[in-house]
């Protein structure tokens, strides 16, 4: 191997958003490399952010440097600055490995172009294509995903998925140098809290942007003016904020289910904890899922979850196990097993305790650090 010690071992990691943003890959990213930083090794972070100048700091003994940010394209941050400052921050810290994370273009882009002969390393955290289904952004990320990722995937020593779905789908003309290693979840963090007597309470966490629609709120809204005939007090809690959020707050009026819908918008991270412990319910309605993370963090607290059909969330859902499986864009059927869900106490308990186990078992921090570790040694081998 390159270096004979873990302590010697220098990686940077290239992410268009890190902590304190919210996010799948914010959260991956912070959870992940703190852990490994503890593990001896020294751990850089470029990242972006909307300040006028590149910002140095530590957190969770990692060291962070946040770029500033010209301008963003949808969710994609962009600075024509960042090829000269990622060149002298690489040659100054000197990385044995860099891994950029995607699919948000441009900042992984740019380190990859730069790296020069250090192995790059490229996790890619969606399933599918980036296309949004109107005609100018879908030629231009048709473009981008066809010359601009395609290099970038080329090049890479290695691609790290964070779900099966990915690495069977998205990553199968890459397999030959894909792996999978799933998000985790702090279950000192996550955990029940049994004096909490939550009665017809629906969670749903997400970013509330528009590039971001696919979470499939609004479906979940059109349940529950289903659900409300049969159930007048049930609770829809929506945990987020965007630039979409004005729009939701709308066609919940639309619906006449206001009274029904509290937006509680960006809460810190045990706030969010307390949001989970004090459901009956967590849903995640998608039409499109790499994997799922709020899936996984309700589970740690013991509550049923409920998915729908697509990318990587029945690999994280067994269909009634551990929580229920709806098809897409099917608001009666959400609005079915939702009911069904709270009119069955003891099925809640049994399918939260499920998802609790499965998570100490296979979505753990630790584990998928050693995991992400050995995957390095392979490459500086």
């Amino acid at each position: 191997m390159k270096n004979e010690s873990n302590k010697k071992i220098k990686l940077m990691v290239v992410t268009p958003y890190f902590y304190p943003d919210s996010g799948g890959v914010a959260n991956y990213t912070y959870n992940l490399y703190k852990r490994i930083a503890k593990k001896g090794y020294k751990v850089i972070v470029v990242t972006s952010w909307d300040g006028k100048n590149i910002k140095k700091e530590k957190i969770g003994g990692m060291k962070i440097y946040r770029l500033p940010r010209q301008f963003k394209i949808s969710n994609t941050p962009i600075s024509f600055k960042w090829k000269k400052q990622i060149k002298e921050l690489i040659d100054c810290e000197k990385p044995d490995l860099i891994n950029g994370h995607m699919p948000v273009p441009f900042i992984c882009d740019v380190a990859i172009s730069v790296s020069g002969n250090i192995p790059f390393v490229t996790g890619y955290h969606h399933g599918g294509s980036m296309k949004k289904g109107k005609l100018l952004p879908d030629i231009m990320i048709r473009t981008y995903e066809s010359i601009f990722l395609k290099k970038l995937l080329k090049k890479s020593k290695l691609i790290i998925t964070p779900s099966e779905f990915v690495t069977k789908d998205f990553m199968k003309n890459y397999s030959n140098k894909t792996i999978t290693v799933n998000p985790g979840v702090d279950i000192q963090k996550f955990k029940p809290d049994y004096s909490l007597k939550p009665v017809n309470r629906i969670l749903f966490v997400g970013n509330l942007i528009k590039s971001e629609d696919y979470k499939g709120l609004g479906y979940l809204l059109e349940s529950i003016k289903i659900i409300r005939k049969n159930i007048p007090d049930i609770k829809l809690i929506v945990v987020g904020e965007g630039d979409y959020r004005e729009h939701y707050e709308n066609l919940s009026k639309e619906l006449g289910i206001e009274e029904n819908i509290e937006f509680r918008g960006k809460l810190n991270r045990e706030e969010i904890v307390k949001e989970y412990q004090n459901t009956n319910v967590l849903v995640l309605p998608s039409l499109m899922e790499s994997f799922g993370m709020v899936l996984i963090e309700a589970m740690a607290c013991k509550k049923p979850v409920i998915g729908t059909k697509v990318g990587g969330i029945p690999y994280v859902i067994d269909n009634n196990k551990n929580g229920l499986l709806v098809p897409p864009k099917d608001s009666k059927e959400l609005a079915r097993v939702i009911t069904h869900i709270l009119k069955n106490k003891k099925l809640a308990k049994k399918m939260g305790e499920s998802g609790y186990n499965k998570v100490k078992e296979k979505f753990n921090w630790e584990i998928q650090a050693e995991k992400t570790i050995n995957l390095y040694k392979e490459v500086l081998r």
